[in-house]
């Protein structure tokens, strides 16, 4: 390939126009040109065995092949198509559906849906990393909006209904019909009406609100590398004790600084150099402090989910945003380059297709 030529797929198909290229370079990414035996790690003169394309380990004697313990591992799709999947995957701005996926390389939409799962399994650890020198911190909601949609705002009159046959009518309901100055608190001593009201609530429950949007909280580095996390299906799980350990988990105290908005959830942020941005004055100071990269990124994946996904399971959820992460994260690096880092990151990433569709029941049992 011509160093001046751009990464193509007519490149690709080239580069990858037979199997034995696909198993060639398979090895080289996980092995570095030394197969490694998964059951002895032997990597020394184990010969290959091009009848059957498997290796055979010259100290226990075990057969292996290439794609043992990947996400390619017993599936019955050639490799070919496996990577030129991933090509359209990893280089697509905006995501590629499975729709799509089954039309540009020839299988069913079912099989595109398992192969696309397959291939965000791969990059499960997108999140994982940890952010270094000025982060911007933020939080956002994705989902649908239910003034626009027809079926969720009767939907929303069914739940506030059933809301209303429980707790009585809200006040916000109240100050609408009666006014504001005719809705005042009960009548009693402060702490009275406060024990009263616990009491209703141990009895009854908590009135709760009616949503159909994921919380999910995000961090970037400045024109760098994001992490992305759900928090819940609530704007009750905005909380210091959901927020705070990722911070932690994700940010190199010793070496960064944070900048949030002024939510009150940030205000106890103590561990490490913290500057606010008022969104009511300014979205950036007159010292250049903001929170643009970050709602940048909120923006980007927004677009790929009215774009491309329109819709995003739940228990799927944090998958899709691995899969933004990884992308938004080699936005900057060579078409090349983003097709051949995903591959060291298959090892040890076999997924079955039972194991995908329990995330639903194991996601909202918890």
């Amino acid at each position: 390939m011509d160093v001046k030529e751009k990464y193509s797929i007519d490149i690709h198909d080239r580069r990858f126009s037979s199997k034995q290229n696909c198993i060639d370079f398979l090895v080289q990414a996980r092995w570095k040109g030394k197969p490694q035996c998964p059951y002895c790690n032997n990597d020394n003169m184990n010969y290959y065995l091009a009848k059957r394309s498997i290796y055979k380990c010259s100290s226990c004697r075990m057969q292996f092949s290439p794609t043992k313990g990947t996400i390619f591992e017993s599936s019955k799709i050639p490799l070919t198509k496996w990577f030129k999947a991933i090509y359209f995957f990893t280089t697509s701005k905006r995501g590629f559906s499975s729709y799509q996926m089954a039309k540009w390389i020839g299988v069913s939409q079912k099989t595109a849906w398992f192969l696309l799962h397959k291939i965000r399994e791969a990059i499960k650890e997108e999140n994982d990393i940890i952010l270094k020198g000025i982060i911007e911190a933020d939080e956002t909601f994705v989902g649908p909006k239910i003034n626009r949609d027809l079926r969720l705002r009767i939907a929303k009159k069914r739940y506030e209904a059933k809301q209303e046959a429980i707790h009585g009518i809200s006040d916000n309901k109240k100050r609408k019909r009666l006014g504001p100055r005719k809705v005042g608190r009960k009548k009693g001593s402060t702490k009275k009406v406060l024990q009263q009201k616990k009491m209703e609530r141990e009895v009854k429950g908590e009135r709760t609100t009616f949503e159909r949007c994921t919380v999910v909280f995000g961090m970037a580095e400045k024109k760098g590398r994001i992490v992305m996390k759900t928090l819940g299906t609530s704007s009750k799980t905005i909380t210091k004790n959901n927020i705070y350990p990722l911070i932690n988990n994700h940010v190199d105290i010793n070496s960064s600084a944070l900048i949030t908005d002024e939510l009150n959830v940030y205000t106890g942020v103590t561990f490490l150099p913290h500057l606010t941005v008022s969104h009511k004055k300014s979205y950036v100071t007159k010292y250049g402090v903001h929170i643009n990269n970050i709602e940048n990124a909120w923006n980007h994946f927004k677009r790929v989910i009215a774009g491309t996904y329109f819709h995003l399971s739940y228990p799927h959820f944090d998958t899709y945003l691995n899969e933004n992460s990884f992308r938004w994260n080699r936005r900057n690096d060579s078409i090349k380059y983003q097709f051949d880092s995903f591959f060291p990151l298959v090892n040890n990433k076999k997924i079955t297709y039972i194991e995908i569709a329990s995330r639903k029941k194991n996601k909202l049992a918890a």
